[in-house]
């Protein structure tokens, strides 16, 4: 059965307040991870022999944010987070899963192609891009045949993608105890690999999807004429697999910094979330 969770602004949590169920809903995210110097500075497994993880959540928050810039297109970005609790970011273990542009997502998802072409922005995000920000010839597309949902396309996971995953144990990785507060272990995991299947992202998917040919499929630009976004009381619900890797090594492949960081976290995460999209009186931030 999905619960219904509430926004919270980034680096924002809220106890609930007037019968709001805060934060709730359904999840998990299991694997075998390698964090060095993460547990007041001893290793949490290693490259050779990672240790199982269980992030465990009870807690779950999105931030949508609404890009404005450009007027005429504005961007949908929906941040969805499974913290372990509900406390604040800096002391609690967050996978974080930032969809960039909802809209492009959206399209991919509902599949739907004219005269056989793709009618989203098949642009890979690549990890390292050539001097004319064009990616290379062989990455992979980010919008791929369908994976465990029939007729809905598979989401590949890189880090600088239309979705990007994060993760963040700043529970788990204690600072020294010699060291003065107040401190955390700046470690960070990125998805360098893998896939998101969503079951239900709002009303990206079209019932029935799978048995309709994709030149025939609804156009998300003609439901949502004013650009798509998950509105309050839809669901969001899917399956993942994340390859993690340490998020200063793309980001030194990127800057074109050699050789790249010595990696600290790595290791693989599967798991899944299922909530329905509320809004919670006691912790938004805006009227």
């Amino acid at each position: 059965m999905r619960r219904s969770f509430s926004i919270l602004a980034a680096f924002v949590v809220a106890a609930s307040a007037g019968g709001c169920d805060v934060g709730s809903g359904s999840g998990r995210a299991d694997g075998d991870l390698w964090i060095l110097g993460c547990d007041e500075g001893n290793d949490y497994g290693t490259p050779v022999e990672p240790k199982l993880y269980r992030l465990s959540p009870t807690f779950f928050a999105a931030e949508p944010i609404e890009d404005i810039v450009d007027s005429n297109s504005p961007t949908n970005r929906l941040i969805i987070r499974m913290q372990r609790n509900g406390n604040a970011l800096d002391i609690t273990d967050a996978l974080i899963f930032d969809v960039r542009d909802s809209i492009q997502i959206a399209r991919c998802l509902r599949g739907k192609t004219d005269g056989g072409l793709p009618t989203w922005d098949p642009t890979s995000g690549a990890v390292v891009n050539d001097l004319n920000g064009v990616p290379p010839a062989d990455q992979p597309p980010w919008c791929e045949p369908p994976g465990t949902v029939p007729g809905v396309a598979r989401i590949h996971l890189v880090p600088f993608g239309p979705v990007a995953v994060s993760f963040a144990p700043l529970g788990t990785c204690r600072p020294p105890p010699t060291t003065r507060p107040p401190a955390f272990v700046n470690v960070t995991g990125v998805a360098r690999d893998g896939w998101i299947d969503f079951e239900a992202f709002g009303g990206a998917i079209q019932m029935n999807q799978a048995t309709i040919p994709s030149d025939d499929r609804e156009s998300i630009d003609v439901q949502y004429p004013d650009g798509f976004r998950v509105n309050y009381d839809e669901a969001l619900i899917a399956s993942f697999h994340i390859d993690m890797g340490d998020e200063r090594v793309p980001a030194a492949m990127r800057d074109r910094v050699q050789p790249p960081t010595t990696p600290q976290i790595g290791g693989l995460l599967d798991g899944r979330f299922d909530f329905d999209f509320k809004r919670g009186r006691s912790a938004q931030t805006f009227p």
